[in-house]
């Protein structure tokens, strides 16, 4: 410890030369001067560490003492400031060359995105730099790379399966894009059938022969558009196409508790910045241990690096989200609306794209316990025709076999 302070404040080594070198010591701790490491060398010469004081004071010292002084080394901080300042644009270009390297080291230098065509790329780089993810971008300020998952997940409703990964200065981002299974086109002559019972609503019809009319009730499985055109003596067979929009009915129970308890965000957030040395933690800015009362706190580690070497250092950012308890008390009509909207969406999903929910009948309703019970039955419109292909050697059987 008291090296590391001679060190700080610095000192000479040198040799006091003299008829009486002693006297020079003697006079120097008397004067509180620290003077320490004493040796003699010859009987005029004495070797000795003297602590950095004022030059009058030792020219005064060595006046009184009448010896004289022949400096060795200097030794400590105040001398190697000295000499950085004499050398102070290497020392700066230095520094400014060491930060530079820093920095390029933790720079994101490339972001790859594999299995994503053009469009959902350009998605994809948008919602990255939205969170500070791009090329030329600092690392230590990127996101963990299971948050920047589900950002990207949460916004693309297209994507099956995305992941992110690092290595080195590089973001590689693996995507999986949903696909629809292609319906199987019904080829060559076919009928169009009813896929579900239901009351015929409308029909348009491209090509074949209509068997139902406006207002009809018919069955799944029975033929509403034929594809076999002409009369019994002059026939032909036609691929059908076209629409023929029912009305159906489903039925569907819900069960809606009459209290919800929900944490949301206030929209007031608290960073702060550490950086972690070996065991040690440093607070660089933001000092502030729980700036909230309630709080989500969600951490990122950054380790710095320098070239392809990882350094003992670590940034840390923990970032504080505000947040409440919000309690809603629901009344029946209210909690009967939501029951009603939320099974429709849930039919709607299953639906065909052009179905409607003409409106919603409710069957049955009952408060049990703080939860709200609900039955109802939903009346659509939807399109009831599917493809099924003509068997024509069956047909042309079935026309010999009728009676002439």
């Amino acid at each position: 410890m008291r090296h590391l302070l001679h060190r700080t404040e610095g000192y000479l080594r040198a040799e006091i030369i003299g008829a009486e070198p002693e006297r020079f010591i003697r006079i120097g701790l008397r004067e509180q001067i620290r003077i320490w490491n004493i040796m003699r060398t010859n009987e005029t010469t004495l070797t000795c560490s003297i602590a950095l004081t004022d030059s009058n004071a030792l020219r005064m010292l060595l006046k009184e003492s009448k010896c004289r002084i022949h400096i060795l080394e200097k030794n400590g901080l105040p001398f190697y400031l000295r000499k950085l300042k004499l050398r102070l644009g290497i020392t700066a270009g230095l520094l400014f060359f060491m930060m530079l390297l820093l920095m390029l080291s933790n720079m994101v230098w490339s972001v790859r995105i594999d299995g994503a065509d053009p469009k959902l790329a350009d998605q994809i780089r948008n919602i990255l730099r939205q969170n500070h993810l791009y090329e030329g971008s600092l690392d230590l300020f990127v996101p963990d790379t299971s948050q920047l998952e589900n950002a990207l997940s949460t916004k693309l409703t297209k994507v099956t399966w995305i992941g992110v990964s690092r290595k080195g200065t590089t973001y590689r981002i693996n995507v999986v894009e949903k696909k629809y299974p292609k319906p199987k086109e019904v080829s060559g002559p076919r009928n169009l059938v009813a896929a579900k019972q239901a009351v015929v609503q409308r029909l348009y019809v491209e090509n074949g022969q209509p068997l139902v009319e406006s207002d009809q009730f018919v069955k799944a499985g029975q033929v509403l558009v034929s594809g076999k055109i002409g009369s019994d003596e002059s026939f032909k067979f036609v691929s059908s196409r076209g629409k023929v929009i029912g009305e159906t009915w489903y039925r569907s129970e819900m069960q809606i508790p009459m209290t919800n308890h929900y944490t949301l965000y206030t929209g007031k957030d608290y960073n702060r910045y550490q950086l972690k040395m070996w065991h040690m933690t440093v607070s660089l800015w933001s000092f502030k241990k729980q700036p909230f009362k309630a709080y989500d706190l969600e951490t990122v580690r950054k380790p710095i690096r320098f070239l392809i070497w990882r350094t003992p250092f670590v940034l840390i950012k923990q970032q504080y989200r505000q947040t409440k308890q919000v309690t809603r008390q629901l009344t029946v009509a209210q909690a009967t609306r939501d029951a009603i909207e939320s099974s429709e969406k849930k039919l709607l999903d299953q639906l065909p794209e052009d179905a409607k929910i003409l409106n919603a009948v409710i069957d049955y309703k009952k408060i049990v316990r703080g939860q709200l019970y609900l039955r109802t039955h939903q009346v659509v419109h939807e399109n009831i025709a599917v493809p099924k292909a003509i068997n024509i050697e069956k047909e042309k059987k079935k026309m010999k076999k009728k009676p002439q």
